[in-house]
């Protein structure tokens, strides 16, 4: 662990859709329909801000933490009329015309204000406060964190640099982003830190890893 003694500034960056019927998570709307895939989008983004802005007041010996919240539609949208956005969290419009330019735009800068940037989504359930406190602590030791999640992507990338190049050409959905991060994070030198696979709620099969005791968790046992 660094021995600076001044804390770690970590900035974590959501990145996050409206929770729109119709527009959010479309992949689910087989298995709940546009109403209910809206719902549980809604649930999951209400689940990591709450978790986020927990840890602004959590105050740690080796680093603090500030929370953006990176929008699509803009932030002024109504859109985001019926999201419980808790005070504290610092509201942006994403910018840029793909996933890769929104992200590295966000990366960039979240890194003028941080030591250090968490980017995160908002529909996965297993990212919580403690992932959030061993990231921010990967941090001190390496350039970069990474978790990995089941269907080839990753559910988190934690930096300490802005390199265009971790978000540039790469094909976003698919099976192959976290294995060209990887690859990319070394060719630009970097060390990082790799974590156990989580795992995306994008398709009906991934609802039996929500948590148990929402009701949509049960529709992954049935899902084909």
């Amino acid at each position: 662990m660094s021995k600076d003694l001044s804390p770690l500034k970590v900035s974590i960056q959501i990145m996050a859709k409206a929770p729109v019927a119709g527009l959010a998570k479309t992949r689910l709307i087989p298995a709940l329909g546009a109403e209910g895939a809206a719902r549980l989008a809604k649930k999951m983004l209400g689940k990591i801000l709450q978790d986020s802005v927990a840890l602004i007041t959590d105050v740690q010996e080796s680093y603090l933490f500030s929370v953006n919240l990176w929008m699509t539609p803009s932030s002024d949208s109504s859109s985001w009329l019926s999201v419980n956005i808790p005070s504290g969290i610092n509201l942006h419009s994403q910018r840029g015309d793909d996933l890769g330019e929104r992200m590295s735009y966000a990366a960039a800068q979240g890194l003028t204000n941080a030591d250090g940037i968490i980017l995160i989504g908002s529909d996965c359930p297993e990212i919580n406060t403690t992932v959030l406190h061993q990231a921010a602590m990967a941090l001190y030791d390496h350039d970069a964190c990474l978790i990995p999640s089941a269907d080839g992507g990753y559910a988190l990338l934690g930096l300490r640099r802005h390199e265009p190049r971790l978000f540039a050409d790469i094909p976003w959905s698919t099976n192959k982003v976290a294995e060209l991060t990887r690859q990319r994070l070394l060719e630009c030198g970097m060390t990082f830190s790799e974590f156990y696979i989580v795992h995306d709620i994008d398709e009906a099969e991934d609802l039996i890893h929500l948590p148990s005791e929402w009701p949509e968790s049960k529709f992954g046992n049935t899902a084909v």
